[in-house]
């Protein structure tokens, strides 16, 4: 993932805990994320960083990549944070069904797109 595409993704996947609006998993993977993306600038003796991602998205998100571009490591440890992210937040989940006995109609759906005709 090219570094301003993990900079852009980080950060809309903080934002729901950054807006204090995600509910479970969203929050939660916004909280770790947000937490991990805010170290640098926590580091250099930004104390408002909140206050700068909410209020200037534009300036937080290139100093971000600044950041990246400039720490390997951060970069690495940001990259696997946000890939398992997707996946959490995606729901690509495996779903095992046994049935034991007569089923009239069954149906279960991850996604949809188009009518059910039963």
């Amino acid at each position: 993932m090219d570094i301003l595409t993990l900079a852009t993704t980080a950060y809309i996947l903080s934002k729901p805990f950054l807006e204090k609006t995600g509910e479970g998993i969203a929050r939660k993977v916004g909280e770790d994320i947000w937490n991990l993306i805010k170290m640098p600038f926590i580091e250099k003796g930004d104390e408002n960083v909140e206050r700068l991602a909410i209020s200037n998205q534009e300036t937080f998100t290139k100093d971000l990549e600044q950041q990246l571009q400039h720490d390997e490591e951060f970069a690495l440890q940001l990259s696997e944070l946000v890939s398992k992210s997707q996946n959490v937040l995606s729901g690509k989940f495996q779903q095992n069904i046994n049935s034991h006995g007569e089923i009239g109609k069954q149906i279960n759906i991850q996604t949809n797109s188009g009518s059910i005709q039963m």
